[in-house]
């Protein structure tokens, strides 16, 4: 498959995808309460902290590795499904001291059944890996929206049957079988049951550090929301929560889109001139796709939320507007992460991860009892902090100085915050003459705006990155 095509399965897998969650979280969120998703909410952190240990690192291994041998799949294989086992029993036996601990006797049963997700989730790891590996995107795709679909279509209908949080669970978990069974049938592979000590050296010396880094977005993501239910109430964990939610929809299919087939991309590519080249022409791109998001999702936030959520979601939103702008950080940090990935200075992605954690769980330590706001803004300056970092480390990799790297994020970012200011000032007008405007019209008025101004602007200055953006499109 050519480089375009990679780009497009992903950029539609990941839009699929998105279109998906996006409307069965909508219907989910009106049929349940913030209580309900605080209750997974809560727990979160150490569903994805198992997860994340399971898979050890060995994906990304493969992926680097030039030409994995059926010794290296079936090694992950073997290694992944042995992980998945033990995380499932550590969760069906601990999990009336987490009910203790945070006081809800309901976790007992939502952390039992939780558990049969790692053994079906860690076990399809290796067909994903295979067929990214072979840039098999079209078929990943229709595996990840057809398992996607069919579970939010039982969980949805469970919610409507009134069964509550369980609906919420039993979504997870019908999405893990779903991803295996349709992964086997899509990949028309299976690894053989066998484990190859040196292989599994190999590949774990190099994923090891990466999943420590991993480990660490991942407490950070999510230490919130566990505070938050331990601290204060599982409503206000699940206001955080579906905040923080709404927030990483547009900024994952960039981030799945992008930036993750980019990864293999430049892997692959044996040139290291041309790597190089590939890299620094990614970097605009990736900056201006997402601060196009974020500007247009701070200044939409408010109506859009009212109108797709209803009222008793209006909480979420200044949260909403602090986590956007983390996810923001958090791309350019993972576009970051990927270039040292390519070079190999994985220690690198492992410390600055260290660090990352440090500094957001420090201020949490201080700031915690100042209230979900504060909260909130303990994990977007944990991931500006690092930012600054990586981009430093990146220039030198990819030998950008300053003042390149200056205009890169300029000539990205200069019509997406003009577009974002302008909709906002023409929205604040419209509301002094129409205070009671609907949610729709809002939505309208905003959206209307920005579009105008990005296309005004853009067809008339034409700055490099919009080109880049108009041809790409005009040429699909």
């Amino acid at each position: 498959m050519s480089d375009s095509k990679v780009y497009k399965w992903s950029f539609i897998d990941r839009v699929m995808i998105a279109v998906l969650n996006f409307g069965g979280n909508i219907a989910l969120a009106r049929m349940l309460t913030d209580a309900d998703f605080g209750l997974l909410a809560m727990i979160a952190i150490f569903v994805s902290i198992a997860y994340d240990l399971s898979s050890c690192g060995l994906s990304d291994g493969l992926i680097h590795k030039i030409n994995p041998t059926a010794d290296d799949y079936s090694t992950v294989f073997v290694a992944n499904a042995s992980m998945g086992l033990l995380f499932g029993s550590m969760f069906f036996f601990g999990a009336p001291l987490m009910a203790g601990f945070f006081g809800h006797q309901e976790l007992v049963g939502i952390m039992r059944v939780l558990g049969v997700c790692f053994f079906f989730q860690c076990m399809s790891y290796v067909q994903e890996t295979y067929m990214r590996k072979r840039l098999r995107m079209k078929e990943i795709c229709f595996v990840r929206v057809g398992a996607t679909a069919s579970a939010l279509a039982l969980g949805i209908t469970l919610a409507a049957l009134g069964f509550g949080y369980w609906a919420l669970v039993c979504t997870q978990i019908l999405l893990s079988v779903f991803f295996f069974i349709y992964y086997v049938i899509a990949s028309r592979w299976f690894p053989k049951i066998r484990f190859n000590t040196r292989s599994f050296k190999e590949l774990f010396n190099y994923g090891v550090h990466l999943m420590l880094a991993y480990l660490g977005t991942i407490i950070g993501k999510n230490i919130n929301t566990s505070v938050l239910g331990r601290a204060y109430s599982s409503a206000m964990s699940g206001i955080y929560y579906q905040g923080a939610k709404l927030a990483n929809v547009p900024f994952g299919v960039s981030e799945t889109s992008l930036n993750s087939p980019f990864f293999v991309v430049a892997s692959n590519e044996p040139d290291p001139v041309r790597r190089q080249r590939l890299i620094i022409d990614m970097l605009p791109m990736i900056i201006g796709i997402n601060g196009l998001l974020l500007s247009l999702m701070l200044v939409i936030s408010a109506p859009s939320i009212e109108l797709l959520y209803g009222q008793k979601w209006l909480a979420a939103i200044p949260v909403f507007r602090i986590l956007a702008l983390f996810e923001f950080m958090v791309c350019i940090k993972y576009f970051c992460q990927t270039i040292c990935k390519v070079y190999g200075r994985t220690t690198v992605v492992r410390n600055l991860a260290v660090m990352e954690i440090a500094v957001q769980l420090g201020l949490l330590a201080i700031f915690f009892n100042r209230g979900i706001l504060w909260i909130a803004w303990t994990q977007a300056a944990g991931a500006i902090v690092t930012v600054g970092l990586y981009l430093i480390v990146s220039a030198r990799l990819t030998c950008m100085n300053a003042a390149m790297m200056a205009r890169a994020f300029a000539s990205a970012l200069w019509l997406p915050a003009l577009a974002g200011i302008m909709a906002a000032g023409v929205y604040a007008a419209a509301l002094t003459q129409w205070p009671t405007m609907p949610p729709v019209a809002a939505c309208s008025i905003v959206a209307g705006t920005y579009a105008a101004v990005m296309l005004g602007v853009g067809e008339t200055a034409r700055p490099r990155i919009y080109t880049a953006w108009r041809s790409r499109i005009i040429k699909k």
